[in-house]
């Protein structure tokens, strides 16, 4: 991404794996950034590398933003600190591996706080988010605005991946990721032409997955192999770049050929 001092990108999920790698690759253009996340103790981590790396400013806050009043007060706080907010990257996700009772279980197991949680962090988090901060996007030259889904918001399930491993499904997450799909077309059509909103969809990201599970996901892709955080980041940098000044209300697959077959 192309970017000068001017640019602030507000990375929601900032200390995730995907969130903290895209900060990492925002940072080397000079960007001042600024990352949200609940996990107070990796933003101070990373504040503390990307400062020491590149110099620039990387202003951190720990929010809950699942949480309605801590989201209200994140966004009272920062409408008074910036001005002008250009980019918004929504990294932010409950996944299938976090631990939550209810939550990582078999389908007649999963349960009502889980599914709630979940909604709450990864769908109806971003939407008031931006709802909060939209004007603030307006003053800027090149607003943008790239949601991260996945391929279980397009695709259902293939169980046959989770046989016999401790991964499941949750049915939460596929649901609460289409969701995000389906909101960054209304935002779209919504908030533009002052605004662009697109979104990535991964595929399976590596993690130290069981070998078993592994070698049956890579199966299943053309390229034979698990995205990495590096295969994310560059189609959400671009996306967020002025290099996508014509594109809006996409939903951009990167999984390795997995949708296609």
């Amino acid at each position: 991404m192309k970017n000068n001092i001017k640019t602030t990108v507000l990375i929601t999920g900032g200390a995730g794996f995907i969130g903290r790698s895209i900060a990492d690759e925002i940072a080397k253009n000079s960007s001042k950034l600024i990352l949200v996340d609940i996990d107070i103790k990796n933003l101070i981590k990373i504040k503390n590398r990307l400062t020491k790396k590149y110099k620039n400013r990387v202003d951190i806050y720990e929010c809950d933003m699942s949480d309605s009043i801590e989201l209200n007060n994140l966004c009272t706080t920062l409408k008074k600190t910036y001005r002008t907010i250009d980019t918004i990257i929504n990294a932010i996700g409950m996944v299938g591996t976090d631990q939550m009772m209810g939550w990582n279980e078999k389908y007649n197991n999963q349960s009502k706080d889980a599914w709630q949680k979940c909604l709450d962090i990864n769908l109806t988090s971003i939407f008031f988010l931006i709802q909060k901060l939209h004007k603030n996007m307006f003053k800027s030259k090149d607003a943008s605005i790239t949601n991260i889904s996945s391929i279980y918001g397009v695709c259902a399930p293939d169980w046959d991946l989770y046989k016999d491993t401790e991964i499941n499904n949750p049915a939460a997450y596929s649901i609460s990721k289409a969701g995000i799909v389906h909101m960054t077309k209304w935002l779209a059509s919504t908030l533009g032409p002052k605004i662009r909103v697109n979104c990535v969809s991964p595929g399976g990201v590596y993690r130290n997955q069981s070998l078993k599970f592994i070698k049956k996901y890579e199966s299943k892709t053309l390229l034979k192999r698990m995205a990495t955080e590096k295969d994310i980041v560059g189609p959400v940098v671009f996306l967020s770049s002025p290099a996508a000044s014509y594109i809006t209300g996409i939903n951009l697959l990167v999984d390795g050929g997995w949708t296609i077959k």
